[in-house]
């Protein structure tokens, strides 16, 4: 396991670095269901969105300085009786698979969001159609860190000439 830095997000400087993370998920990936990488202008906006609401928004950088990778609670949905809740997004460089920072910015996540006082953490993961739920690397990763998966939608997205579906998983971020 490699150390990184985890830092709050710098919306000025760092929406390059975001965006050049994020679009090989978008292009080559079921991860995400959008079809168009966002330009770097709309990763800022994202990030200010995430942060004028009081929420994390997290880069990782390796020991020189470059960002590898970046996590996120978003709000779960607009309407107010569900402000307790947010949707967890992580996403990292190819540089940086396999080396352990996944589990940081998750543990960064949870952390934050249970010093808020936060409710329920959801995470939605979109699904490879080619590849069985069992085999689902994220999957396994969200239930190592406690999510109960509650289900799939099926055919919710069509990405890559193909109809998909998302996975559901919910955390309880407390005690009650």
């Amino acid at each position: 396991m490699t150390d990184f830095t985890l830092r709050t997000v710098d919306q000025g400087k760092d929406c390059d670095a975001l965006a050049a993370i994020y679009e090989p998920y978008v292009l080559e990936a079921w991860v995400s269901f959008e079809v168009d990488p966002p330009a770097p202008i709309e990763m800022k906006s994202r990030a200010e969105t995430i942060l004028e609401r009081g929420l994390p928004y997290v880069v990782a950088e390796d020991s020189s300085g470059e960002i590898v990778g970046y996590a996120y609670a978003g709000p779960y949905r607009a309407r107010t009786a569900y402000r307790n809740s947010v949707e967890s997004s992580i996403y990292l460089a190819a540089s940086a698979h396999g080396k352990g920072l996944a589990n940081q910015l998750m543990e960064s996540l949870i952390e934050t969001c249970k010093t808020k006082k936060l409710k329920t953490m959801v995470a939605i993961v979109g699904l490879n159609p080619n590849v069985p739920l069992e085999d689902n690397q994220s999957i396994r990763f969200h239930k190592k860190f406690g999510f109960r998966f509650l289900g799939v939608l099926e055919n919710i997205g069509h990405k890559f000439g193909q109809w998909t579906g998302t996975a559901i998983f919910q955390l309880q971020l407390d005690d009650n």
